[in-house]
């Protein structure tokens, strides 16, 4: 199924402020998981926008994500087009990882917020840190309506955010592992 999301991350010192202004503003603490995904190496080519494909495992389920986005940029939604289909074949992992070859697996703790179709993800990422993530799932018909309440909540957040996260969870986890080398 294909998605469009408007998303955006941050890195992020510390959650409760955050916190905080999701509960002021009437989200929903959907709680805490734990994911683990695994990013494969994709056939070479010209593209303007590097296409991702993972498998994500969380809560004994798999999905699998194909998309593209470019880099989150500031004071704007990054649009992205995103792939999602639902795994249960338990040998999917191995398969891909013979012919494709993982490139970096990213494992997180994942705490889930939600308020109507905006869902804010404060992630700890192992080996980099927190990051903090504002996603709405929108369609061509109400992507001007989203992309205007993206703005508002972007702005109340925007304090308590450090820099940008430019690229993927997958670019940011291979190059601490290059800087630890």
């Amino acid at each position: 199924m294909q998605k469009i999301n408007l998303e955006l991350k941050h890195y992020c010192k510390d959650f409760v402020s955050i916190r905080e202004t999701l509960q002021k503003n009437g989200a929903t603490n959907l709680g805490v998981v734990f994911q683990k995904d695994y990013f494969f190496n994709l056939p070479q080519n010209d593209y303007l926008i590097e296409p991702r494909l993972k498998l994500r495992t969380e809560n004994g389920k798999q999905t699998l994500v194909f998309y593209r986005r470019g880099d989150f940029k500031k004071n704007s939604s990054n649009p992205a087009n995103v792939y999602l289909y639902e795994v249960k074949d338990n040998e999917l992992l191995s398969f891909l990882s013979e012919v494709l070859g993982i490139k970096a697996i990213v494992e997180k703790n994942r705490e889930r917020w939600r308020k109507d179709n905006i869902t804010f993800n404060l992630d700890d990422v192992n080996s980099v840190g927190k990051i903090f993530e504002i996603e709405i799932q929108t369609t061509l018909e109400s992507k001007e309506k989203d992309e205007k309440m993206f703005v508002q909540y972007r702005n109340k957040f925007l304090k308590y955010l450090g820099d940008i996260v430019k690229g993927s969870n997958v670019d940011l986890v291979k190059k601490t592992c290059f800087d630890k080398t």
